[in-house]
């Protein structure tokens, strides 16, 4: 008989949808949306919709495997003993042989999200001081930026967002990235409310949107002080605000002394009248909720940017109204409790995830031996490519547990095979919504597939059998308890909860204030909105939300690449069969642009700077600025090589407050055009 089990989708996307699966005899035939979650409403974007085919992929591996030769593809099956015994005497070996537990390496970031997906960190603490890659390659600007201005990272429900009567989607492409945000965006229209996208292309969202405005990748920023120093001239700035701000007459004064309309509408590319009359919009329509995406603070200037529309937005009067307000992300439902446990006070080594190549080269005393990747695919993501190849080439040892041989596993030399979470416990929180889920399983771990958790209740009954004593983490237990566990007090109260046990039956919603700032109470040290922020001074970044230039395309590289995500895919994590004849990545550009390189619709080119070589196959935009191309991050499955073999590790302005490293500036990344001629 069929029986039904309730998940919550773990990939790294603003919905984090509520799942129900549907079994029959032990195994997963079907997926749909849960209908009593009032945000995701019972419905699933693309990227679910091939779960099924995902969890029994001939693709996926189900038993433990070591490579002869890194690169070699040259597997052999193990046994999880085997591989257990492997890595802990790995382990034991650098820790006899530096007596020192830091040559061992973690670097794990968010391809599955989930309270449990930390075990690999618990893990590592409990063997001792590790390395391990700290920050963020998606948000850490913006963070802190709104950190400095606001004293926290929160954003109001994004259910709100229906009651405005103004919308801003800025650099955000929900259309695609974040679907069931679409249908409170077209609940606010059909109240009235006007949409305005603001992106350096048409997007899907664009072309939904009552008005789009094309700006200049990287000049946002002056965009929102070119309409604060128009909200100042018309006399639209809230009459209240010095009552509930620092700095007010500090940034003023900015403004009055440094901001040129016509100077900004000639580098923003955006027309000053254009710029005047969406200032005027902002500043007489009320409630109006700007939702700032990702990608607009990556660039060399990203925090410096989204400070400047959180300035706008203050200065409007539009922080802490119910519907309005400037939204970016939050943390507030990540209150799981830390059971991390470590053998010593000593302070891990910390290398930023956005250089890890680069700084664990540089790392002597001692050297990184070994490296273990976890909810990660550098090979395929980071920047830095070559010495990425130059880093494995160095390591004794590299472990990657995983479903399928990515890039990444294919410099591994044991590789581990994971479950997904329709085979096991977990607990996940959304950084957009205010909903927390419990995922239970539906089904027995395929093969000899196991979780992180288990994985790492594993490494530690090794390591202590070989070594009493040496690892501190569990040996064992229940994942089902350990989950619970997570349900710190401080969340289950946010959630109304009195028992974890009650979370068990449905999701919950945190108890929240629905608006951001409610009240205009804030975390900052003064408890005010802070223009001029003492705190970001001291952390080196300017005071004020200034204007600061992103990086301009060298000679040899003239044309900016973007590379924003596409609907069906986040990042290299797909499940969809390969298509054999996309063979390559398409690049979307301007026809000029095309015409200037003699090339036409479909023709085959490459694309090239002093990172690397990419064959792309050419696709005319023309939308698209002359000077700016775009690829679709993963919209091609059989792709000779990865997209970041063209990428450099240009980092963020701000993020190190925040999340320990600046971010990625992936919007830095330059290029040349050529067309490929027969060799």
């Amino acid at each position: 008989m069929p029986q039904k089990h309730y998940h919550i989708c773990p990939r790294n996307c603003y919905d984090t949808c509520s799942m129900i699966s549907t079994t029959s005899n032990g195994v997963l035939v079907s997926v749909e949306g849960n209908p009593s979650h009032d945000y995701t409403n019972g419905k699933l974007c693309p990227k679910a919709l091939h779960d099924v085919k995902k969890v029994y992929s001939p693709s996926r591996i189900r038993h433990p495997l070591r490579q002869k030769h890194r690169f070699s593809g040259d597997w052999e099956r193990i046994t999880w003993d085997e591989g257990l015994d492997l890595i802990a005497r790995a382990i034991l070996g650098i820790k006899n042989k530096y007596n020192s537990t830091l040559p061992i390496a973690l670097n794990k970031y968010s391809g599955n999200f989930g309270a449990l997906h930390n075990a690999m960190e618990w893990l590592f603490s409990g063997i001792g001081p590790t390395t391990r890659a700290i920050g963020s390659p998606c948000w850490s600007a913006g963070i802190d930026a709104q950190a400095f201005d606001f004293g926290r990272f929160i954003c109001s429900d994004p259910q709100n967002m229906a009651k405005a009567k103004l919308i801003w989607l800025w650099g955000v492409n929900p259309a695609w990235t974040a679907i069931h945000q679409m249908s409170i965006i077209f609940d606010a229209i059909d109240q009235g409310a006007t949409v305005v996208c603001f992106d350096t292309h048409l997007s899907a969202t664009a072309v939904r949107s009552h008005r789009f405005v094309q700006v200049k990748p990287g000049s946002d920023g002056l965009l929102a002080l070119a309409m604060c120093k128009v909200l100042l001239k018309e006399n639209f700035i809230d009459p209240k605000i010095k009552d509930y701000s620092v700095g007010c007459d500090e940034f003023i004064s900015y403004l009055n002394s440094e901001i040129d309309l016509e100077e900004a509408a000639q580098t923003t590319g955006v027309k000053s009248e254009t710029i005047k009359n969406l200032a005027i919009a902002y500043g007489q329509t009320h409630p109006a909720c700007i939702w700032v995406g990702f990608g607009l603070q990556r660039y060399t200037n990203g925090g410096q940017t989204l400070r400047a529309i959180d300035a706008l937005g203050a200065l409007a009067g539009h922080i802490g109204e119910e519907g309005g307000g400037v939204n970016y992300g939050h943390f507030e439902t990540w209150q799981f409790t830390d059971t991390q446990q470590s053998q010593s006070t000593s302070p891990n080594r910390r290398l930023n995830i956005n250089r890890f190549a680069t700084e664990a080269l540089n790392c002597t005393d001692p050297p990184v031996n070994l490296l273990w990747l976890s909810g990660r695919n550098p090979l395929s993501q980071d920047s830095d490519l070559k010495l990425w190849h130059k880093l494995v080439q160095q390591l004794d040892l590299i472990v990657v547990n995983d479903l399928f041989l990515t890039s990444s596993a294919e410099a591994a030399d044991i590789f581990l095979p994971a479950t997904t979470h329709y085979e096991h416990w977990d607990l996940n929180s959304s950084y957009w919504h205010y909903w927390v889920g419990i995922n239970e399983p539906a089904i027995s771990p395929l093969g000899e597939t196991k979780s992180d958790l288990e994985i790492a209740w594993n490494i530690s009954a090794k390591l202590n059998e070989l070594e009493p004593g040496s690892c501190s983490f569990p040996t064992h237990g229940s994942e089902k308890e350990t989950v619970l566990r997570q349900l710190s007090p401080t969340l289950l109260r946010q959630l109304g909860l009195s028992e974890p046990e009650e979370i068990l039956s449905q999701p919950a919603k945190a108890n929240l204030s629905p608006t951001a700032w409610s009240g205009r109470k804030f975390a900052t040290p003064s408890g005010r909105f802070e223009f001029f922020s003492a705190t970001a001074a001291a952390a080196g970044f300017p005071a004020l939300p200034s204007y600061l230039p992103a990086q301009q395309p060298p000679g040899d590289a003239p044309l900016r690449l973007l590379t924003p995500h596409h609907t069906s895919m986040i990042n290299s994590q797909s499940y969809l069969e390969s298509d054999q004849t996309s063979n390559c990545y398409k690049v979307q550009l301007n026809p000029q642009l095309a015409q200037d390189y003699k090339l036409k619709e479909g023709d085959l080119a490459e694309l090239f700077n002093e990172s690397g070589i990419l064959q792309v196959r050419v696709l005319l935009d023309p939308t698209l600025p002359r000077d700016v191309v775009i690829i679709y991050r993963g919209a091609t499955q059989q792709q000779s090589l990865d997209l970041n073999v063209l990428f450099r590790s240009t980092t963020t302005d701000m993020g190190t407050v925040s999340t320990g490293a600046p971010g990625f500036a992936l919007n830095e990344t330059f290029v040349n055009l050529r067309k490929l001629t027969k060799r």
